[in-house]
């Protein structure tokens, strides 16, 4: 599974329905956070994994949801957004308010909307990349990530290496880049 496949996963029409008549939003905006929200993740994700500890602890999370892979729109239809948050604050530590505050600026949905999307996901992101690394472990995830985000040996596709050159934070305001330019996509200064 390549990037394209878990965005796919993530953002086809059936997740995209479960995921805004659960939370009565808009399917476009959903999908919109979903796609803005995506590299975020996956490169706080690669930050974690850089250390041991981080990396330990990404495997176990990965290992404990990649049993429900195979029922992603189920997932997302039940989905606990306490579960889910508890992920982002995992994920993201102190700059998950950042992150949804960019992705809200960026397209138009709210802060609140942004969180609940995003806590929707997160176990179903957990799920497909536990199936994607397998029984891999803490050793083989830095690879995945970098695989998937476009820095890895196997590039997966032009998409992931169009997301991974985005999640560079070069004006070190602890957001990815590709934050301050999703404006112009969605519209918004």
């Amino acid at each position: 599974m390549d990037l394209t496949n878990i965005l796919g996963a993530l953002t086809g029409n059936d997740a995209v329905g479960a995921i805004s008549q659960n939370l009565k939003i808009d399917s476009k905006q959903v999908s919109s956070v979903i796609t803005a929200a995506l590299p975020s993740l996956l490169g706080a994700m690669q930050k974690n994994a850089s250390t041991e500890a981080g990396a330990s602890s990404l495997a176990k999370a990965l290992g404990d949801h990649a049993g429900s892979a195979g029922n992603i729109i189920s997932n997302l239809k039940a989905t606990d957004l306490t579960d889910g948050n508890k992920i982002l604050s995992h994920i993201f530590g102190g700059n998950l308010s950042n992150v949804i505050g960019g992705i809200s600026k960026s397209s138009g949905v709210s802060s609140n909307g942004v969180s609940s999307i995003l806590a929707s996901i997160a176990p179903s992101l957990l799920a497909l990349l536990g199936k994607q690394n397998g029984n891999s472990g803490a050793a083989g995830l830095t690879g995945m990530l970098g695989a998937l985000l476009g820095g890895g040996q196997q590039q997966s596709s032009g998409l992931g290496s169009i997301l991974g050159a985005a999640m560079k934070d070069n004006d070190g305001d602890g957001k990815p880049d590709i934050l301050g330019g999703l404006g112009s996509i969605f519209g918004k200064k």
